[in-house]
């Protein structure tokens, strides 16, 4: 049986690859989830790697996030080797 996408190592890289966006832009789990109309818990969960995103909630998350759709798409492709 296929595990499940959250526990996938790309799955990691992605969620590392968010929560390193937000701390960037100096924004707390509580101001993101005030922008976005979530509980602070649903950033907390995700960034714990407890709680998988759906689609739609990714594409909010990385628009909060100041990320074109383009670019928020480039944040599941797979790091090229020579990175």
């Amino acid at each position: 049986m296929a595990s499940k996408t959250i526990y996938r190592e790309e799955y990691r890289r992605l969620v590392e690859s968010l929560r390193g966006r937000r701390e960037e832009l100096e924004l707390s789990q509580g101001e993101l989830a005030r922008q976005l109309g979530w509980p602070q818990q649903r950033i907390s969960a995700v960034e714990a790697g407890a709680r998988r995103l759906d689609v739609i909630e990714f594409f909010e998350l990385t628009s909060a996030l100041g990320l074109s759709p383009a670019r928020a798409m480039k944040l599941l492709l797979p790091a090229k080797a020579s990175e």
